[in-house]
């Protein structure tokens, strides 16, 4: 099938009637045309900036006109701008976009390294002083015509990300005298934006110098690997988080040592902490909530008919249905909640579950909110009892996660608001994944007769409910 005949109407097109030699030749072809056709809007765009008609028709500017009638981002209409104001300065790159040989993320690597070529080479005199030899350059001359070319033949047989490494080196070969570093090494620029948006979550944006961002993905590498678990029976099972999420997560616990560890300087007289404020009956009612709770059901010849008051699971029965997908209705009901000095109001279950292993301050106010006194600042978990606990759960002791004691909170199963004892008999040390499961309930956990923490599963796991050993028993207390 001729390329022509595949543009005139591309909806029409059946690519199952295309042998291998057309699919394989089609291909490029394709997008060879889509790269003609991305400077064709290029350059239509830059002449409707030129006659001013987006303002005619009332938008604000180019960009934003542009971003209304195609649906596109504004980053992505602002660049389509700007590279039409750029191109006619630089007719040989206009010429290779045109003829589909480069790609616009080419030519943005190019134009940004002529722009920040002018700061390198400002102070050397003969800059301009030879004629480029286009088919042969020296880009080692500083000449922008030279680097230019230079850029050009390579954009045309390497990607942009390779490109972009190769505009880079060509940057630090030109480097004069240190007096102008290049963006990429120059600490100056670095920010690094964290602010907490309406809805309670904490949105982070920053840019670092290279050797800042090195140190930052280095340290995140090794806590953001995937980290497989296994199931009842010993089986691999695959981490299902994203690569966006491990890496958030591995910021976490870097966030969590640097505190725990009480590396910081201190502010108000005090080493870095994360404070929580709850009242205290509010802490009672988020721990009730997490109570063990009965949960029955039995099985049917149509499937599963399940009932559990605390709601954790599946509701009424759900024969022939995937009661891992049934949840009850959500009520909405006033409830007290926490504070944090940063974050703001937060709800009572995030307080539930950081007081399980935390220092407690306790302050008596009057009825006016007013602060009468304040006791003694006690650690709940002492080190000596920490290290107990490592020893005996050498991790997380959730059923196939084992994650790193270092990584893991200790775990009240009878919460001590409730007057549960801090004692090893009534403590497990769980990641911060597996303690969020365990305070919502889905999962239950007690000390055995042999002294270690057993996981029961809800019913939508386990219909039976047997318990699990811990994590790194489950060789020797095999189901």
């Amino acid at each position: 099938m001729k390329l022509d005949a595949m543009l005139t109407d591309p909806t029409r097109v059946e690519a199952w009637r295309l042998d291998e030699t057309e699919l394989l030749a089609a291909v490029p072809d394709v997008s060879e045309a889509i790269l003609k056709l991305e400077a064709l809007r290029v350059r239509l765009v830059h002449e409707a900036d030129e006659r001013c008609l987006p303002t005619h028709v009332g938008a604000a500017d180019t960009a934003s006109w542009l971003a209304d009638a195609t649906h596109m981002t504004a980053a992505m209409a602002g660049r389509i701008v700007r590279l039409g104001c750029e191109l006619p300065l630089h007719p040989r790159m206009a010429a290779a976009l045109d003829g589909g040989r480069i790609e616009l993320g080419h030519v943005q690597v190019i134009v940004n390294f002529l722009d920040r070529l002018t700061k390198l080479t400002v102070d050397e005199p003969d800059v301009g002083a030879a004629e480029t030899d286009w088919e042969h350059p020296d880009p080692e001359s500083g000449r922008p015509d030279d680097c230019q070319a230079y850029l050009l033949i390579a954009a045309h047989l390497e990607n942009v990300t390779t490109l972009r490494r190769r505009a880079r080196a060509l940057e630090l070969l030109l480097q004069l005298d240190g007096t102008v570093p290049p963006d990429g090494e120059n600490p100056e620029l670095n920010e690094f934006f964290a602010s907490t948006t309406l809805g309670g979550r904490v949105l982070v944006k920053g840019t670092f110098d290279a050797e800042a961002g090195e140190a930052l993905q280095t340290a995140l590498s090794g806590l953001s690997k995937p980290h497989p678990s296994t199931d009842e029976h010993g089986h691999p099972i695959r981490d299902p988080r994203s690569a966006a999420k491990r890496r958030a997560d591995a910021l976490e616990q870097i966030i969590r040592g640097h505190l725990d560890a009480a590396r910081g300087p201190q502010e108000g007289g005090e080493r870095p902490h994360v404070t929580v404020t709850i009242d205290l009956d509010a802490l009672k009612d988020a721990v009730a909530k997490t109570a063990p709770t009965p949960a029955t059901g039995a099985w049917t010849k149509d499937g599963w008919d399940y009932h559990c008051d605390n709601a954790t699971g599946p509701t009424g029965s759900t024969q022939g249905e995937n009661c891992s997908d049934v949840r009850p209705p959500r009520h909405y009901r006033r409830v007290r909640h926490a504070a944090m000095p940063w974050a703001g109001p937060v709800s009572a279950a995030i307080a539930a579950r950081l007081s399980c292993d935390a220092t407690v301050t306790p302050i008596f106010v009057d009825r006016g909110g007013n602060p009468l006194d304040v006791g003694r600042t006690t650690r709940i978990i002492s080190p000596k009892l920490r290290k107990a606990l490592v020893a005996r759960d050498c991790g997380c002791a959730f059923p196939g996660c084992g994650r790193p004691a270092a990584w893991t909170d200790a775990h009240h199963i009878i919460h001590w608001s409730d007057g549960g004892p801090t004692a090893l008999a009534n403590l497990v040390l769980l990641c911060k994944k597996h303690h969020t499961i365990i305070h919502k309930n889905h999962w239950a956990v007690a000390i055995g007769d042999d002294g270690h923490p057993w996981f029961t599963p809800p019913a939508w796991v386990d219909p039976a409910r047997r318990p699990r050993p811990a994590h790194n028993r489950r060789e020797i207390h095999g189901n």
